[in-house]
């Protein structure tokens, strides 16, 4: 037989249940603007019935979880898209400095200094004796080799700031996988009850989304609820373990800089990091690719510039070359005579910087007053092929448009990151919202919800009111005796 006090066992269990269900709701509209909450829902069972003479009687509801709405495959795809996301983002940002850099076209860009740098060589041809276009010709000349000094300088400080970016980003790293461990601590104590810590789930979510998009991660869950996260190579988390990754800068040489793993209890180096996605990704090809290639492209037309220019230059006659014995001078010279000519390693000749009729505008020898036969031929290497090399003293391609090439290419690789960047965009919104519209909270649902549960509540109410006024007509309303 049923207890007496059975229906107010069933209202009290239903009160509990409805007030469990409106503290979840207003969890949910609390948390509606928290970056990586995901929406939790209230299930609800009818409790296990009772058997009697009559047939089976239930026994009002119990709580059985309290579910986190989320969709793990959706998260999967999202950590896998950001690793591109960061890549671009970094790429496309670096190339945009890049071609300000290069600032072309413009009226302050190489290609317009060396255009000035030729006119004033066949300005000189048609008055070879005046001092005022020697001394133009010198002047054009410095600003090529300082442009050229002040762009390798320039993209080096570029790689620098780099090494910084990346430097930041490891910091970052190390902190999320010091941050994911101890959340791992906490949930699987959380767990053992057999209940999901769902709010802590959340924050260890948002902390692995935001490391994939500096790394490339896979990520596990463990029988525990524990991440393990493998990235760069090695092991970053595995339970309440975390790896260390070591970033070592070279000022000297930016690209020589070294990322590795370290021992966090020993503090020993296990090995290089191998990074395969991620903003890490594009910092490290920008550093080491894009920006060394535009660099060598850069000392190798100033080199060329050099060797062609001293060439036909240490050939002629300045006004000096009265007697014909006063030795030709190269126009331009290394800064440091132990290496090679290149973008850092150019200025022009010293010499002629102090007496401008040493500039050889004369083939003549001993010179021939308004002989600017020299100063003609060193102009006219603007439109002789003198790069790219087929063959021994065969060049396809003139200084200008091996110039125009490598701002082309810088143009197209800019172009391609901007498409790229706006597709990965594109793509993770797309995800994003997909997943907003399983896991965000949405307001209209959470306040219909909440009527319904407050309604529920009251109709519980009402059960518990009903049996006290039934208790009370048995206890006190029937005969007398016991009073």
């Amino acid at each position: 037989m049923r207890s007496t006090f059975y229906g107010l066992n069933i209202g009290l269990k239903a009160l509990q249940a409805q007030q469990k269900a409106l503290d979840v709701t207003s969890h949910n509209i609390a948390n509606a603007n928290t970056p990586g909450y995901t929406r939790q829902d209230v299930i609800m069972e009818a409790s296990p019935a009772f058997l009697t003479e009559k047939g089976y009687v239930g026994a009002g509801v119990d709580i059985t979880e309290i579910r986190r709405l989320r969709d793990e495959f959706l998260d999967v795809q999202i950590r896998t898209e950001s690793k591109y996301l960061g890549e671009w983002e970094v790429r496309s940002d670096i190339l945009a400095k890049l071609e300000g850099i290069i600032n072309e076209p413009s009226d302050s860009g190489l290609r317009s200094v060396m255009d000035e740098y030729w006119a004033a060589w066949q300005q000189l041809s048609t008055n070879a004796a005046s001092a005022a276009d020697r001394n133009v010709v010198i002047q054009s000349g410095v600003d090529l080799a300082d442009l050229f000094n002040q762009l390798d300088s320039t993209l080096s400080e570029l790689q620098a700031d780099i090494n910084k970016g990346i430097e930041s980003r490891v910091s970052e790293i190390n902190s999320i996988a010091k941050q994911v461990s101890a959340l791992n601590d906490q949930i699987i104590k959380a767990e053992l009850g057999g209940f999901k810590a769902n709010d802590l789930r959340d924050r260890r979510g948002l902390l692995v989304e935001q490391l994939s998009k500096i790394i490339s991660v896979q990520v596990v869950e463990d029988r525990f609820g524990a991440l393990d996260i493998t990235a760069g190579g090695g092991t970053l988390v595995a339970n309440n373990y975390y790896a260390v990754m070591k970033f070592t800068d070279d000022p000297a040489d930016p690209t020589r800089a070294t990322l590795q793993w370290v021992d966090p209890a020993g503090g020993n180096v296990v090995g290089d990091v191998r990074v395969n996605g991620g903003s890490l990704q594009g910092y490290i090809e920008m550093r080491d690719k894009t920006i060394v290639r535009i660099k060598n492209d850069l000392s190798q037309l100033a080199a060329r510039i050099a060797e062609e220019v001293n060439a036909l230059h240490s050939a002629g006659s300045g006004l000096n070359n009265t007697t014909g014995t006063e030795p030709g001078l190269d126009f331009f010279v290394k800064k440091d005579e132990n290496i090679p000519f290149s973008a850092s390693n150019i200025m022009v000749n010293p010499q002629l910087i102090d007496d401008p009729n040493k500039v050889a505008a004369s083939q003549s020898s001993p010179v021939v007053s308004g002989d600017g036969s020299n100063a003609l031929a060193i102009a006219q290497l603007k439109s002789k092929l003198t790069m790219n090399p087929a063959g021994p003293g065969e060049y396809t391609t003139t200084f200008d448009d091996f110039y125009r090439s490598t701002v082309a290419a810088l143009g197209i690789e800019a172009g391609e990151a901007e498409r790229m960047l706006d597709n990965q965009n594109l793509l993770i919104n797309q995800l994003s919202n997909k997943r907003e519209a399983i896991s965000g909270v949405f307001l209209d649902e959470e306040m219909v919800n909440m009527i319904k549960y407050q309604h529920a509540y009251e109709a519980a109410a009402r059960i518990i009111n009903a049996m006290d006024e039934m208790l009370d007509t048995i206890v006190n309303r029937l005969g007398l005796v016991g009073r």
